[in-house]
């Protein structure tokens, strides 16, 4: 079919096509917040955008148009090398005592024992999905500095295998000590534009 650019213009579907082709796209954010805890009082508070690396984003897509099975429940780790998330990470390069970002072991923090917390979400609504009902809680056990979090679909705190999500280097690192508590929210949002 040639068309002119005059009929190309006249054409109200092809305007529109082009007006708002940029509103076609999907798009997610997902915001990682940090709650310090010391003796029982809140001493710092912070929120930053992660990246939902390029692992994260394939089983996304093979879940939702592939058929291939969800991971339930997802779990949150932190960590504490001073290592910043890129879009190639996956959980066999970036998990573990031994990954890119140092995962924190039993030695770093008692509860929970063994695994990493779940990631317990409510229900999505207007495109949202959050743990803020029921945050994943650590309870320090040493003197060291935690960096960030992420998200991936093995329980074990050694585990690298699995699906790594997303992750976040904080933008403010966070010393810790034993009895320290912190508390990590994770927000997922989805947009249609």
């Amino acid at each position: 079919m040639n068309l002119s650019i005059e009929k190309m213009l006249e054409d109200s579907d092809l305007k529109y096509a082009a007006k708002h082709r940029m509103e076609s796209g999907v798009g997610f954010m997902g915001i990682f917040t940090l709650d310090h805890y010391r003796e029982g009082e809140l001493i710092h508070t912070q929120s930053g955008e992660n990246i939902v690396v390029t692992e994260g984003l394939n089983h996304l897509l093979d879940v939702v148009l592939g058929g291939v099975a969800a991971n339930d429940p997802w779990y949150v780790g932190i960590f504490k090398g001073n290592y910043t998330p890129i879009a190639t990470n996956t959980a066999a390069n970036a998990l573990g005592s031994l990954g890119l970002f140092t995962e924190c072991q039993d030695a770093d923090y008692a509860t929970p024992a063994t695994n990493r917390p779940a990631y317990i979400d409510a229900a999505a609504s207007g495109g949202v999905m959050t743990n803020t009902a029921s945050k994943a809680a650590y309870t320090m056990s040493a003197t060291i500095t935690v960096y960030g979090a992420f998200l991936a679909s093995s329980q074990a705190k050694t585990a690298t295998t699995g699906v790594l999500f997303c992750a976040k280097k904080f933008a403010a690192s966070r010393a810790v000590i034993s009895a320290d508590v912190l508390n990590v929210t994770y927000q997922l949002t989805a947009t249609s534009s």
